[in-house]
């Protein structure tokens, strides 16, 4: 099946989802609180602009390069999202207690709001910086306090990085890490024609410089657009391959299971770690928090992913714990770590509910 097919199936399939959801949303809203007619149609006005508004922001911003169509666009898929959420609760209570359905829908309206407002407030503060001590037995001496730095997902775009990026470079610089990594999804789209990003990007400062690998999202703007902006900028991308610093500490990074699709082999562990000495600590950067257990069995010491964004807004935040094992935090298992960081920034909605953009500043010690 080319690509073409593939695509058209894959935006019919999220259209109907999404068209779904606001569905949903208008009928059990004017069903539960009986609206009349003119109110119906004025609510019916403003579900099909805030819901089609999402798909022409993609179109100007991409093909024309406009923007400001951007910010009410994703702030309305993150509201119909947690609509659609808390009402679907609703919906399933009412059945319980008809008799109450007008006061329930008024209550979770409420709750709605509280929620988006709480999410839109928490996810547009500046990332907090996450201090984490990681002891890898295999870690020599000389090398116990070395600093990493882990940014991952910032989703760069021009309609909202020009702020968000040189805080998250001067905050990184000042925490003077030792190595910095980037576990993928740093751009969203073609930015390598902005000049302004790449001079950011560039400030970035560690002793032993930074490294990166694909996400899924570096596929599907494009892995040359992604490519030559890590060269514009002296970021050094591992794909399936080992580096070495100072003949002690190794570096794995691996490509992004997306790669499959895109002429790429996709993660490859096996030739990867091939390059690697295994009586000296090895770290893996791979951007999904999976097949941790499959790298503790082939001597990794500590893994560092990212990807799920800690769900962001419910439901997500509820179904990321569901699907991964490993969806937020730390976790240990046979003297290895994995840390999956909720993001330093955010896809879509600029929304959190019980989650922070973070950088994660890891502090490696021997044991």
């Amino acid at each position: 099946m080319n690509r073409v097919v593939m695509f058209i199936i894959f935006i019919t399939i999220v259209s109907l989802i999404y068209f779904g959801l606001h569905l949903f949303v208008y009928k059990f809203i004017t069903k539960s609180l009986e609206l009349s007619g003119n109110t119906k149609k004025i609510l019916k006005l403003f579900f099909w602009f805030s819901g089609l508004s999402f798909f022409v922001s993609v179109l100007l911003s991409r093909v024309f390069k406009l923007y400001f169509l951007n910010l009410y666009a994703n702030v309305w898929l993150g509201i119909i999202a947690i609509s659609f959420f808390v009402l679907f609760v609703t919906w399933a209570v009412v059945k319980f207690v008809p008799s109450q359905t007008r006061l329930l829908t008024l209550i979770a309206l409420g709750i709605i709001g509280l929620i988006s407002i709480y999410s839109l407030v928490n996810g547009l503060q500046k990332p907090v910086v996450r201090n984490i001590t990681v002891p890898i037995k295999k870690l020599p001496k000389e090398l116990s306090g070395f600093t990493i730095v882990q940014l991952s997902d910032l989703h760069m775009e021009v309609y909202k990085s020009r702020r968000q990026v040189p805080y998250i470079v001067n905050t990184v610089n000042a925490l003077k890490p030792d190595l910095i990594v980037i576990t993928g999804d740093l751009i969203e789209g073609d930015i390598c024609d902005n000049l302004e990003f790449c001079e950011h990007l560039k400030r970035l400062k560690a002793e032993h410089g930074v490294i990166a690998v694909t996400g899924n999202h570096e596929f599907f703007s494009g892995i040359k657009n992604f490519l030559k902006l890590a060269k514009k900028t002296n970021i050094k991308v591992l794909r399936n391959e080992c580096f070495t610093i100072d003949d002690s500490l190794q570096i794995i990074g691996l490509d992004d299971d997306e790669g499959k699709r895109f002429d790429s082999k996709g993660p490859d562990l096996d030739t990867a770690i091939n390059g690697c000495d295994l009586s000296k600590p090895i770290i893996l950067l791979y951007h999904r928090p999976t097949n941790f257990d499959q790298a503790v069995q082939k001597g990794v010491d500590l893994q560092l992913s990212g990807h799920t964004h800690a769900g962001q807004i419910p439901p997500m935040d509820l179904l990321v714990y569901l699907y991964y094992r490993y969806p937020i935090g730390l976790f240990k298992k046979n003297g290895s770590t994995i840390y999956t960081t909720s993001g330093t920034g955010y896809w879509g909605p600029p929304m959190r509910f019980l989650s922070r953009n973070e950088i994660v500043k890891l502090t490696l010690v021997s044991n």
